[in-house]
């Protein structure tokens, strides 16, 4: 009898032992059923945040709406703190939530991640921060919380990284329509009309690299019997290089009131403009061209800049020109004044290093085939009916997109008749 109550009793303790394995694994069951209803829910809650509009201005409402939910729909959390941090933990933002000394506080989450290695400041922090604090006892169910804390972490990176974002992109086309409407002033000072004297005509071509560039081409009468032609290239690109090319042209129109040589008048540009260049270690290379209507004959000087292109029946190629230092570079430059008189019809191209630049690439081969060019061109405005201003301004936007433009390309473009043509004969 006794063995039998013996079995029995160990038959009831295995039973009861069964009972309570299967209580706990429903327990468990129960919990993870909550836990994957808790997750669920807060992934609803990321994704229609991930849904919303966000801008810095509506930024930290949207942190303490995530805030919120992760305390309210965390059944265990007794304390939340989610900061926005410098990479010397500096607080630039945070929002807390409970009590970090709550006496039921068993286990402690700490979540850092990185928001931009390249970034540090209150609208680009290098980290997101979450603390928690839970009251979480079981070690399965402090494992199963990390992820929780580590996806509120990522959806308030994902916030800052859009704003930030936007933010750029905002900026981007704030700085695109600057730099348009700078482009627009800068075409605003280059001739556009052709100007046209009894025995002289001359146009300006301008093709920046970029919105705007370092290269100036101008032409102004002077007085009734001289007219200067400039053309200009300060160092450069963009923004810095196009105000040093505005910077020429106001200096350049007080410098003709007081005289009409180009020597002089590179000379007294030097000086004025010598001190601001060489502060930003920038300089300038100008070719001055002035026309005298009465003599027929044009005055040249060279500062540092490619030597123009004659082009006559009689010869085509390189004029030589007597140069001197770029503006800029010495304060004690002295120029050369060259005198050209004008005894048959032809052409001279004053151009910036963007032009002959586009073709460099046929090596060795370069100035023989840019000779030959000037010359077909030349030859083609002899033969051809067309406009010879016209024909030299479609080869260079021919070249222009047929080559790889890397700098600014700006020409001037003077067509003479000889002192034997009567006024108004064409060339």
């Amino acid at each position: 009898m006794g063995r039998a109550f013996w079995h029995v009793g160990s038959l009831e303790r295995k039973f009861a032992e069964q009972l309570e394995q299967i209580r706990r694994k429903n327990a468990q069951m129960a919990q993870l059923l909550q836990l994957k209803q808790r997750y669920e829910q807060l992934l609803i809650v990321s994704n229609e945040q991930s849904m919303r509009e966000v801008s810095y201005e509506n930024l930290q409402q949207v942190i303490e709406e995530l805030v919120d939910a992760w305390y309210v729909k965390m059944g265990t959390l007794l304390y939340l703190r989610l900061s926005l941090e410098s990479a010397d933990g500096v607080v630039y933002y945070e929002s807390v939530r409970g009590n970090p000394d709550h006496p039921h506080i068993r286990h402690t989450v700490a979540e850092q991640i990185v928001v931009d290695e390249q970034r540090d400041s209150p609208l680009a922090p290098r980290y997101v921060v979450v603390l928690a604090k839970t009251a979480a006892e079981e070690a399965d169910e402090r494992e199963m919380e990390h992820p929780f804390f580590q996806l509120l972490a990522v959806n308030v990176r994902g916030l800052v990284l859009r704003c930030l974002h936007e933010n750029q992109s905002l900026e981007l086309r704030l700085m695109e329509q600057e730099m348009e409407l700078a482009r627009r002033i800068q075409l605003l000072l280059i001739p556009e009309e052709r100007m046209v004297l009894p025995r002289l005509q001359a146009k300006a071509v301008y093709l920046p690299v970029a919105y705007v560039g370092g290269d100036y081409v101008d032409y102004v009468r002077i007085d009734q019997r001289y007219t200067c032609f400039v053309v200009a290239d300060a160092s450069g690109h963009g923004l810095p290089a196009s105000l040093m090319a505005n910077g020429i042209r106001s200096a350049l129109r007080a410098v003709i009131q007081t005289c009409w040589e180009p020597d002089l008048i590179l000379d007294r540009l030097n000086k004025l403009l010598y001190a601001d260049l060489s502060k930003t270690r920038s300089f300038i290379t100008m070719l001055i061209a002035v026309y005298d209507a009465v003599a027929h004959k044009l005055f040249l000087s060279r500062a540092g800049h490619p030597q123009p292109v004659y082009l006559s029946a009689s010869r085509v190629g390189l004029l030589p020109c007597a140069g001197g230092l770029g503006l800029g570079m010495s304060p004690d430059s002295r120029y050369v004044r060259e005198e050209m008189p004008i005894a048959e019809d032809g052409m001279l191209l004053v151009y910036t290093d963007g032009l002959p630049d586009l073709k460099q690439h046929d090596s060795n081969r370069y100035p023989d085939k840019w000779r030959r060019e000037l010359s077909a061109l030349w030859d083609e405005c002899r033969t051809s009916p067309e406009d010879r201003i016209a024909l030299v301004e479609k080869r260079v936007w021919e070249l222009t997109r047929a080559g790889q433009q890397t700098d600014d390309i700006s020409l001037l473009i003077l067509q003479f008749q000889s002192a034997a043509k009567k006024e108004g004969e064409g060339a």
